[in-house]
C-alpha cells in the first residue's frame, strides 16, 4: 500500500485562499471610495473658497434682503452665500456614486458629521456667511480631504502587508505541498523523520508570520475613521468578512494543517517501529 502525507484537503492553496483575497477585495473597494471622497472634498473646497461672502456682507450692511424665490430650491433661512455653500456639497461630497448607500445622510446630518455638530449648527442658523464662518468651513473640508489621503496610506500600508503574509504563506504551501505528495510507506525511517525536521520548520514559520501579524512589522495599524473614534483597520474593514482576522485565519489554518501532517508522518513512523519489533 502507498499513502501519501495527505491529500484529503484538496488543493494546497484551497484551505485558506477565501480569506486574504476578500480582505483585498474589501481593500480595493475602500481605495476607491476614499479616492472619489477625497476628490469630492476637493472640489468642494475649491467652490467654497469662491462664495463671496463679502459681498453678502455688504449686502445685509446696505438692507438688501434676497426674496425666497431669488433663493431658488435653498431651504427657509438659507442666505445667498448659504444656499450657494448647500448646493456646492449637495454636487460634490453628496454626490459620489457610494454616497446613498453608504451614508444616506440629508444635508444637515452629513454636515455635522463630517465638520462637527457645533460648526454646522453655527452654519444652519447664520443669518448670513460671515467671512471667518467660511473660512472655518474650508478648514473643516480640508481636514476631511486630508483624512481621506491618510486613510488611504493606512490601505496601501495594508494591502502590503496582505501581500507580503501570502507570499510567506504561499512558500509554506508549497513546501507542504511537497511534503504531502511523498509515499510515505516507502519512506526509509531516517527519510521520515527528515520530513517531520521540514515539517517543524513549517511550523516555526508560520508561528513567525503570526507573531509579525499581532505585533510585528505586519500588525494592523490604528486608523482614524472620518466621523469616529481610533480603532485597528481590521475592524474597520473586515467586519463584513468571514473573518475580522484574515491573516491569522490563514496561518491559522496552514499551521493546522502542518501539524495533521506530522501527525499522519509519526504514525507511520510508530507502525514501522511495531513492524520492526514483530519482525524480530
Amino acid at each position: 500500500m502507498t499513502e501519501a502525507v495527505g491529500r484529503e484537503g484538496g488543493d494546497a492553496t484551497a484551505e485558506f485562499a477565501e480569506w486574504i483575497p476578500d480582505a483585498r477585495r474589501t481593500l480595493r473597494r475602500e481605495r476607491r471610495i476614499l479616492r472619489a471622497e477625497a476628490d469630492a472634498f476637493g472640489r468642494f473646497c475649491r467652490r467654497l473658497a469662491a462664495v463671496d461672502v463679502d459681498a453678502e456682507s455688504v449686502a445685509a450692511q446696505l438692507g438688501s434682503v434676497a426674496t425666497l424665490a431669488e433663493r431658488g430650491p435653498a431651504e427657509h433661512g438659507d442666505s445667498a452665500a448659504g444656499a450657494a455653500i448647500r448646493e456646492a456639497y449637495v454636487e460634490t461630497v453628496m454626490d459620489t456614486p457610494h454616497y446613498a448607500a453608504e451614508y444616506g445622510d440629508a444635508y444637515w446630518e452629513s454636515v455635522a458629521s463630517e465638520f462637527g455638530a457645533e460648526l454646522a449648527m453655527a452654519l444652519r442658523q447664520a443669518a448670513r456667511v460671515t467671512p471667518l464662518l467660511r473660512d472655518q468651513l474650508l478648514a473643516a473640508a480640508r481636514r476631511s480631504k486630508r483624512s481621506r489621503k491618510r486613510l488611504l496610506g493606512d490601505i496601501a500600508d495594508e494591502t502590503d502587508a496582505l501581500g507580503t503574509a501570502e507570499r510567506a504563506l504561499g512558500a509554506v504551501r508549497e513546501d507542504l505541498a511537497a511534503v504531502r505528495s511523498r509515499p510515505l510507506y516507502g519512506c526509509s525511517p531516517r527519510e521520515l523523520r527528515r520530513l517531520l525536521a521540514d515539517l517543524d520548520a513549517l511550523e516555526a514559520d508560520c508561528q513567525a508570520l503570526a507573531v509579525r501579524r499581532q505585533r510585528g512589522d505586519l500588525e494592523p495599524k490604528t486608523v482614524r475613521v472620518p466621523g469616529g473614534a481610533a480603532r485597528p483597520v481590521n475592524e474597520y474593514l473586515y467586519q463584513s468578512l468571514s473573518s475580522s482576522h484574515p491573516v491569522l485565519s490563514a496561518v491559522g489554518r496552514t499551521s493546522d494543517d502542518v501539524v495533521t501532517a506530522a501527525r499522519r508522518i509519526r504514525r507511520v513512523l510508530s507502525a514501522d517501529g511495531e513492524n520492526a519489533e514483530i519482525g524480530e
